[in-house]
């Protein structure tokens, strides 16, 4: 029967198990039929499989060599076997994506197992020629990968993390008989770094896999970015491409290099720019242009935004259908301004998470200026399955804030809208005014919020007192609700008509709820909140309340049976639960952690 299965079907179910190595490594031992089958998903992108760095893969490659690899790496004084097993498959064929820093993490473990094995102690100066052997071996084999492999997919040429690693093996392991100078620290880095990376594109077949390439990541100086530029001549027709800074380089990347990539794609549909100046910025958001049809995912990952740069190619992307900042630094009012003339119709998911500083509207339009009016609600047609009445004891905010003409203009697309924790501890940036430090989101963005998002089914914002009006008529109209995640200012923790009126207000459909309070979590708001509380939760969470105890969780499970719904607590990681409550707990709860936010999108704790 097993036989007469279609490989079309079975490798369609492979397909969904791509990333389950021990399902995968079960089907290997059905039978040839299946092992054929199966051994290609397994080795697809093996270093993504394993939880740290893996010698034994290393060691699996190594054997595949050639017989001229081998010799020319023994003339190196790297010792790796002339003779090896015969294996069943051609092993490095398989592959469709790797990591830079997956590779060369598991080439120093390799190295390490074999000093292990050899001696119980390494000399100091072999420190230095270990990072000249992995150099050479992970050399050859990305040679290996990119002759062997027909196509590669994905491919991750960010040494972010690996040149910190070089630069603390050179202070913590600098020989006494070298002396320190700038010059000498540069030659190390130059030695022992990766301007090898420059020669990848012209290695034996990568003319022939690369142009394949779907999804690419950058990130490093020691390349000075060339490598991005000459990957530009091969590869067109990237569907991703995520491009990291970093505050603390010596050699900057070249921001235009990486502009002639951005560039010679056909239809990028992901971008993803992590940290990076406004001298980087300005540059790439600029090229933003040329993909603006095809984009639909847009991330800016703690970029800093002070100085002169424009979001106005950014409004220019109106197929997108997600926008993030995230702890992004100088997001002001003026640097958002662009964005409240986009019309990003197909836009699900907004992030603007721990975004500083906004200023108050009025310090930018001047004291003789008015803000401008949010005009009437647009003529859209809800989807047949929500509610068409209008809003409850809601009329069009007065102030326009730059997001919330935005959101207005999104035409009822919006369904996950992200505005960030505020947490009692953080730290205020230098040169803020207090205004620019303060809540997020403004009053105008809620209340714009439950006139043009009725669909919304993701809310994350902070809540005070300013903007708790605003807050509580958005939980009476957003029927459809499904995850609140909120922080709570301390002008409101002891506040027992908050509490009760909010808990009166959740949605029907909320299944998972997660709150911050700024300060003391008295035990009082337990009973206002889920004694009042009607929606039946199916995850509940207080990742920053360290104070909870054995009388909290008492009260937290008397709700979960009173409902039946509750299966999953998520606390901080601190608490003063004991052994035995915890225990008393796991009879009504599937599973109660102590880890912080459990991010159900990943399914993880962080």
């Amino acid at each position: 029967m097993v036989h007469s299965f279609p490989r079309e079907c079975l490798e369609e179910v492979f397909h969904i198990l791509d990333n389950d190595k021990f399902t995968l490594f079960a089907c290997l031992q059905v039978n040839r039929f299946w092992c054929r089958s199966a051994v290609s998903f397994l080795w697809r992108h093996p270093f993504q499989l394993v939880k740290k760095p893996s010698p034994e893969l290393i060691d699996m490659y190594i054997s595949m060599f050639s017989q001229q690899v081998c010799r020319q790496l023994i003339s190196e004084g790297i010792n790796v076997p002339t003779s090896s097993p015969t294996r069943l498959f051609n092993y490095p064929s398989f592959l469709r994506a790797f990591r830079f820093d997956d590779l060369y993490e598991s080439t120093s473990a390799w190295l390490q197992e074999g000093y292990d094995k050899g001696s119980q102690h390494k000399r100091e100066s072999e420190v230095f020629d270990d990072l000249r052997v992995i150099k050479i071996l992970v050399n050859e084999l990305i040679k290996l990968f990119l002759s062997k492999s027909p196509v590669i997919y994905s491919l991750s040429l960010n040494t972010q993390r690996l040149v910190g690693l070089i630069d603390r093996r050179f202070w913590s392991h600098h020989p006494g008989d070298i002396q320190y100078t700038p010059t000498s620290f540069e030659d190390f880095r130059g030695a022992y770094g990766f301007d090898d990376l420059l020669q990848l594109p012209s290695y034996v077949g990568a003319v022939n896999c690369l142009p394949y390439l779907q999804k690419f990541e950058y990130g490093g100086d020691a390349t000075d970015g060339k490598v991005v530029q000459a990957l530009s001549e091969i590869c067109k027709n990237l569907d991703t491409l995520e491009i990291s800074f970093s505050s603390w380089q010596r050699k900057h990347a070249d921001p235009i290099m990486m502009l002639c990539l951005l560039r010679a794609q056909h239809a990028l549909k992901r971008i993803v720019l992590r940290r990076g100046g406004s001298n980087c910025l300005s540059i790439l958001i600029g090229g933003l242009e040329s993909q603006a049809n095809s984009l639909r995912y847009l991330e800016f990952n703690g970029a800093d935004f002070r100085g002169s740069i424009s979001l106005k190619a950014v409004s220019c992307c109106v197929n997108l259908e997600s926008l993030i900042f995230d702890r992004c630094l100088g997001l002001s009012d003026e640097i958002v301004e662009p964005l409240s003339t986009a019309t990003f119709c197909r836009l699900n998911k907004f992030v603007f998470r721990k975004s500083i500083a906004f200023r108050d509207l009025r310090n930018i339009l001047g004291p003789n200026m008015h803000p401008p009016i949010i005009p009437p609600p647009p003529a859209f047609v809800p989807a047949p399955s929500f509610s068409t009445n209008p809003p409850r004891n809601q009329s069009p905010p007065n102030i326009a804030h730059p997001l919330a003409i935005m959101i207005q203009n999104t035409r009822g697309s919006l369904e996950d809208i992200r505005m960030g924790w505020k947490v009692w501890n953080m730290r205020r940036p230098l040169n803020l005014t207090p205004h620019a430090a303060g809540d997020f989101p403004p009053p105008s963005v809620l209340s714009t919020l439950s006139i043009y998002c009725p669909r919304l089914m993701i809310l994350e914002a902070h809540i005070s007192r300013e903007t708790l009006p605003h807050f509580l008529v958005l939980l009476e109209n957003c029927f459809h609700l499904e995850q609140l995640c909120i922080s709570v200012g301390t002008e409101l923790m002891d506040d027992e008509s908050f509490w009760t009126d909010m808990a009166k207000l959740l949605p029907m459909k909320l299944r998972n709820l997660l709150i911050v309070i700024e300060g003391t979590f008295w035990l009082m708001v337990l009973h206002w909140l889920l004694g009042n509380c009607r929606a039946p939760l199916k995850i509940l969470q207080f990742p920053r309340s360290i104070c909870i105890d054995d009388e909290y969780l008492c009260i937290i499970t008397q709700y979960a049976k009173r409902m039946g719904t509750l299966k999953r607590l998520a606390l901080a990681k601190r608490t003063k639960i004991s052994s035995e409550g915890l225990r008393k707990a796991l009879i009504v709860f599937e599973s109660v952690t102590r880890i912080g936010e459990w991010n159900e999108d990943e399914d993880n704790l962080r």
